[in-house]
């Protein structure tokens, strides 16, 4: 544990079930699934079985798996937007969950309207996003568009602009659901740069990735998760061979 610090995330023996359809049993449908030999009960999916994970404060660990590994559901539980079926969580410090990024933005308003609006959707307040916008304008390569409505930016560039008002969030710990999926090669390069900065040793980040490089490079440890499951924990380097090796085999 760093700094005879609490750890700022605890998962126990945690799982999560979701009921398989949402249809009520009305009568003719139960009438229906009687003559056709059908059940009525949707069944459950397991989405998160058993997974136990402790995180602590300037921790970095890569969640890795296949689509409907149980990444997403993970950090959203976290987050607190979905409570376990079973299993105990704990999460001590303030938490920024970042999943598409620049959703909320409205394509008829300003760049700087927008800035102003993404800030104040996490909490930073708009004076301190005026005094950041030529920082953030910079980093997002758009300098002198300010007064442009958003619909006229691509969609790499407002993951840019999105991203750049992210940097000045100030929480302790970030949980991102594949959002730096979304722009290219020099803007994967800028965020990575933004994660490796002085200011940044100190946060807890866990990031749901499919980026097998990030996960490697950026995190110092990552979690396996397979059908819900989780199948490795530990250095991220040993782990995402283990990944790539089972994806390998027929």
């Amino acid at each position: 544990m760093r700094n005879g610090s609490e750890p700022t995330v605890e998962l126990v023996g945690v799982s999560r079930d979701f009921t398989m359809g949402t249809a009520r049993p009305t009568l003719f449908r139960m009438m229906r699934d009687s003559v056709h030999g059908t059940l009525v009960d949707a069944g459950i999916r397991h989405a998160l079985i058993d997974v136990s994970l402790t995180a602590n404060r300037g921790d970095k660990i890569a969640l890795i798996g296949n689509n409907a590994a149980g990444k997403s559901t993970r950090l959203k539980i976290i987050a607190r937007l979905l409570r376990p079926t079973r299993g105990t969580v704990a999460v001590r410090g303030e938490m920024v969950l970042l999943t598409s990024l620049g959703l909320g933005m409205i394509d008829e308003v300003t760049v700087f309207d927008n800035t102003l609006l993404y800030g104040a959707l996490y909490g930073v307040e708009p004076a301190r996003m005026r005094a950041a916008l030529p920082d953030i304008m910079e980093w997002a390569e758009i300098s002198g568009y300010e007064n442009a409505k958003l619909k006229t930016l691509s969609s790499g560039t407002r993951a840019r602009l999105a991203f750049s008002v992210v940097r000045h969030i100030a929480t302790e710990m970030f949980l991102i659901d594949e959002a730096l999926s979304a722009g290219d090669v020099t803007f994967r390069s800028k965020c990575r740069a933004f994660f490796d900065e002085s200011r940044n040793r100190d946060r807890t980040f866990l990031v749901a990735t499919h980026d097998m490089d990030f996960a490697r490079s950026f995190c110092t440890s990552a979690l396996w998760l397979h059908e819900g499951r989780p199948m490795a924990f530990g250095p991220s380097a040993m782990v995402v061979e283990k990944y790539l090796s089972a994806q390998e085999r027929p």
